[in-house]
């Protein structure tokens, strides 16, 4: 299956070939977690949005979904 992805923040240096915006092919049936570990993000630091609805590190990606990861926000 295809999604798109989305980085941004400081997780755009995750990025391949410095794309910020990209497919990647994976598995059906792959998860949010499954999918950040391949593109070396750590597991606590983003924040994921499919189609503009928050998901979870469990939460299965299907066929031409857009993955959107952005860094937390701290406030103080």
């Amino acid at each position: 299956m295809k999604i798109e992805v989305k980085l941004y923040g400081s997780l755009k240096k995750y990025a391949p070939e410095d794309k910020t915006n990209f497919s990647l092919t994976l598995t059906p049936g792959t998860t949010v977690e499954v999918a950040i570990t391949e593109l070396g993000i750590p597991p606590d630091a983003h924040v994921s949005l499919i189609n503009g609805r928050h998901a979870t590190k469990e939460t299965p990606l299907k066929n031409d979904v857009t993955l959107v990861l952005y860094p937390p926000v701290a406030g103080g």
